[in-house]
């Protein structure tokens, strides 16, 4: 193998590692906040009594575990640990094509355009374990768990193949608005830690990690609530012609503030997911000899 072929692999390796640690480890938060997005689609009144409230009502009725952790667990695994993956992956090469291309340095702003290509191209290609997951999620511990293999099996015999790539072209948008504006936030907050003389580590990690995911579920909130009521709505007996239907009834029904239904989720399905996925990755990466990301 060339050492090329070895930084790639090695890359790839700390990447996957991290994603899948973290999606195991977050699936509850990701569970309530597309259970609670789609709530209003079947019940509308329900979601009057408050995130925090639905949360105790599902612990309550459900448990922790068959309510919150096993639906889709390990689609929400595949899906993040796939897509962070690949996203973070290929992320420096695609950062310095960039930057060579362009001419900019390197900077907060190279960060967004790597995450933004990265992210899309990294989401589109998982978008059938996002959608199993969602399904899965939407349905929550009623009726028989179906396993991934068998909800992607399911799908397809619902719609074709070409159903497992069921509003991909918003998972794209979502998913490179995700990783520019987590890149973005992380880098810009990462550089002034350190232009402050904070030494780089766990620390300034966690520093960046955090105000990524804000800056991440502000770019990428509307996307991702046309998505989940677009993917999850079969199950739940509504039948969308697309995503341009998806919207205009989210309009016409709740209001343009409602493409920002479930940002608190969001944040605190982010925060968890970025603190343990990115200061991981960075300590993989200082553990096989890669020195944290640049």
């Amino acid at each position: 193998m060339t050492d090329a072929a070895t930084l790639q692999a090695k890359r790839f390796s700390c990447s996957v590692s991290a994603g899948l640690v973290a999606g195991f480890l977050t699936n509850p938060t990701e569970t309530i906040r597309v259970r609670w997005q789609v709530l209003s689609m079947t019940s509308p009144s329900a979601t009057e009594t408050g995130l925090l409230q639905f949360s105790r009502q599902i612990l309550k009725s459900e448990g922790l575990i068959r309510g919150l952790w096993l639906p889709g667990c390990t689609g929400w695994m595949a899906a993040f640990g796939g897509a962070f993956g690949v996203r973070m992956g290929i992320y420096e090469s695609v950062r310095c094509g960039v930057e060579s291309t362009t001419g900019l340095s390197r900077s907060p702003t190279t960060a967004f355009i790597a995450g933004l290509c990265t992210g899309s191209i990294a989401n589109a290609v998982c978008c059938p374990f996002f959608q199993a997951k969602n399904r899965l999620q939407a349905q929550g511990s009623s009726g028989p768990q179906r396993s991934l293999f068998r909800e992607l099996v399911s799908i397809t015999q619902e719609n074709g193949f070409t159903g497992l790539y069921r509003g991909v072209p918003a998972l794209f948008m979502r998913g490179g608005l995700i990783a520019g504006g987590q890149l973005f936030g992380y880098d810009t907050t990462k550089r002034f830690m350190v232009s402050q003389g904070v030494q780089e580590g766990p620390v300034v990690h966690l520093a960046s990690s955090s105000v990524s995911a804000v800056s991440a579920v502000l770019a990428s909130a509307p996307a991702d609530v046309v998505l989940n009521r677009y993917q999850a709505g079969p199950r739940l007996g509504k039948h969308y012609s697309g995503l341009l239907d998806v919207a205009s009834e989210l309009v016409r029904t709740e209001g343009p503030l409602a493409f920002y239904k479930g940002v608190v989720p969001n944040v605190v399905k982010f925060l968890p997911l970025f603190l343990m996925s990115m200061p991981l990755f960075e300590q993989l990466r200082r553990l096989v000899g890669l020195g944290y990301l640049n």
